[in-house]
């Protein structure tokens, strides 16, 4: 299937989101616009300490109530994805994380996002303090790894990262 792109405008920026307008061929040659949002890079940390997983509870104004979900937060222009994810980890749980292994690298929703999620695993914890935000607020909560449905989520990074973790404790646990 052959899609021309033949013109494209941003419609709106600011320092989390931008908006694109494009102008595309179609197959049948229809012309369509299509809106989506630019390429902004996201991490997010899903991590264990004891056998509990280390979770963020914060209010979500998109959707008017709090959700709990693994540490997570956006790449600076030019930084590297893995560093942006052991920043963003230490800023939110006030733990450095000394071994991380990376799990996956995915879009959240393609059709309207152009940019990646790149999710990560932590161990090797040490405890140092959080670095929120001014505007930033969330409440560290630790919930044992044996307790945990991933499909009573309601967040996709941390439903993705809970079945991840699932799936190698059980590998893990059948050697």
């Amino acid at each position: 299937m052959k899609f021309t792109h033949i013109s494209k405008k941003e419609v709106f920026k600011n320092d989390v989101i931008t908006v694109y307008e494009e102008k595309l061929a179609l197959p049948n040659n229809n012309i369509v616009t299509w809106t989506f949002t630019g390429k902004k890079e996201a991490v997010a940390v899903v991590a264990e300490k004891d056998n509990k997983v280390i979770f963020v509870k914060q209010y979500r104004p998109a959707i008017k109530k709090e959700l709990l979900e693994i540490p997570a937060g956006l790449v600076e222009k030019g930084e590297d994805v893995e560093l942006a994810a052991k920043r963003e980890f230490e800023e939110e749980t006030g733990y450095k994380a000394n071994k991380l292994e990376k799990i996956v690298s995915y879009y959240g929703s393609a059709g309207i996002n152009a940019g990646q999620y790149h999710l990560f695993y932590a161990s090797e914890l040490e405890k140092t303090s959080q670095h929120l935000d001014e505007n930033e607020f969330l409440d560290i909560v630790e919930i044992p790894l044996d307790e945990i449905n991933p499909y009573l989520f309601e967040d996709a990074k941390t439903i993705i990262a809970l079945t991840y973790l699932t799936y190698i404790k059980n590998k893990k646990g059948k050697k």
